[in-house]
């Protein structure tokens, strides 16, 4: 065997020992060290803050919301715990943040309520029960800067939590909704009033029933969306004259889940549920004893052969109306 063989076959078995090795020569470049995810707790833990009226959550409670979900979708837990009771009015502040993160699409699985609490210490003690049933043993607490370490005592205190993380929510806006609407908007200044026309599927009784569906968040997101591309300043009116199911009706929903998408609370006016109102007056009544007589109404997608018959019946009444469909959602 001559020398030029034998450094060949050398430098061919060296080869192989690196390949199995797994050490990568200089040529093809040095492996990349993977960076380090943010840690991963047993639940994400929001905390309620007033709402301004029932059923009309603050934009606090959105940025704990949003800022818990964000958490969420990173990875950082498998659970969100939303905590608040009834501090004001028949709904809880943990139920609207429940409507708020399935708006934000977070299943219903993954959401915890505990809300019996009105103050922070309150809030500990009864999500301490949750805590224990759940076996969680870290947490990721989300509340605004200011009432961060009154919490952070507070969740401290729950024994069988070994690590509690914190997360200001400060810092969250808003995005901006991006939709495709089937239907010219009429000029905003010409119009009095938002109209949106609640649909939802029948509710299980025995079942959860601070529920949000897909009809349900297409309209709250195409109200938010009305309001952000500078529909502000008028009154939008949830109509959905269906029965009350538990302590939040459903046009309750789903102007909570407009809330959660952008729309200020302050502009949004409830039609009451029969169950609350057996003699309640009708829509167009509504609409007249207001003096909307120019409204811009949004039916749910599935509607769309109905929307010249609904424009007869504002103008049977003596009400202008455009009607439109809930918008999709634009591809990115």
């Amino acid at each position: 065997m001559t020398d030029r063989m034998r450094i060949l076959l050398t430098a061919g078995f060296l080869a192989v020992l690196v390949t199995l090795a797994g050490i990568s020569s200089p040529l093809a470049g040095k492996k990349k060290k993977k960076g380090k995810g943010p840690s991963r707790v047993g639940v994400i833990i929001a905390l309620g803050v007033g709402h301004n009226y029932e059923a009309q959550p603050s934009f606090k409670m959105v940025q704990r919301v949003a800022t818990a979900v964000k958490a969420y979708k990173a990875g950082r837990a498998k659970y969100l715990l939303f905590c608040g009771g009834h501090t004001s009015g028949h709904v809880a502040e943990a139920q609207e943040m429940k409507v708020m993160a399935l708006a934000m699409g977070v299943p219903p699985r993954a959401i915890l309520v505990e809300d019996g609490s009105i103050t922070t210490v309150e809030n500990a003690r009864n999500a301490e029960l949750i805590i224990k049933k759940k076996r969680f043993r870290s947490a990721l607490l989300v509340t605004h800067r200011g009432h961060l370490p009154r919490a952070t005592k507070a969740f401290k205190k729950i024994r069988r939590l070994k690590r509690v993380r914190s997360k200001p929510a400060d810092d969250y806006t808003a995005p901006e909704l991006k939709l495709t609407l089937e239907h010219k908007l009429p000029p905003f200044k010409n119009i009095q009033a938002v109209v949106v026309h609640g649909r939802s599927k029948p509710v299980d009784f025995r079942g959860d029933t601070v529920t949000l569906d897909k009809v349900q968040n297409s309209l709250a997101r195409t109200a938010a969306y009305l309001f952000q591309q500078g529909l502000s300043g008028v009154p939008y009116y949830i109509w959905h004259p269906a029965f009350g199911v538990g302590h939040v009706t459903r046009s309750e929903i789903i102007g909570i889940a407009a809330i959660a998408h952008g729309l200020s609370a302050r502009y949004i006016r409830y039609g009451v549920a029969r169950r609350f109102a057996p003699n309640k007056k009708g829509l167009f009544d509504t609409c007249i004893k207001n003096d909307w007589k120019r409204v811009l109404a949004v039916l749910p997608a599935h509607r769309a052969d109905e929307v010249e018959l609904i424009e007869q019946q504002y103008l049977e009444h003596g009400i202008e109306a455009t009607v439109i469909t809930a918008g999709k959602v634009r591809k990115k």
